[in-house]
């Protein structure tokens, strides 16, 4: 009975404070149709950037067409630096960095977003001993970078006007 009283408290709580699920993003209608190049569309960024923008009701065209936004990735880097480095003198720690620059063209071809910059960044341990485990654990990490900076360029394409 008391769990049972706590859980209907915590709801009320949530529902109490205006907790609500994100819906889709608020886009402009300028960008509704959009090219985008300057980076592989088949996996990583790309893939990811173009499920979210679709999620979000952008029509993502393969090739570019008259009146649409053209959205330029001016620099797509990944970046995989020795972060510290054990008393056997052998790597123990590395950090992942994924840095983008992008632009964006409105349906008018009107600079929207000139020179954007994002970086997501993250590190882990490396073990000698578990060197397959790494690989799984290094490609979870850049998939997760991917999400949050196509996150990152959803939210930036919502701030506009």
């Amino acid at each position: 009975m008391l769990k049972k009283l706590i859980i209907a408290g915590l709801c009320m709580l949530i529902a109490a404070c205006g907790f609500q699920l994100r819906g889709a993003a608020d886009l402009p209608a300028s960008i509704q149709t959009m090219h985008i190049q300057g980076i592989s569309m088949r996996d990583g960024l790309g893939l990811e950037l173009k499920r979210t923008l679709r999620r979000n009701g952008i029509n993502v065209i393969d090739d570019y067409s008259e009146g649409a936004a053209v959205l330029s990735f001016l620099r797509n880097r990944y970046e995989r630096r020795v972060l510290s480095v054990g008393g056997n003198a052998k790597v123990s720690e590395y950090e992942l960095i994924l840095e983008v620059t992008f632009q964006l063209t409105d349906n008018q071809q009107n600079k929207v977003i000139d020179n954007e910059s994002f970086e997501a960044r993250r590190d882990y341990q490396f073990d000698q001993e578990q060197v397959l485990g790494r690989d799984g654990e290094e490609r979870l990490l850049r998939d997760e970078m991917d999400k949050q900076v196509s996150q990152a360029i959803l939210r930036r394409l919502s701030a506009l006007d």
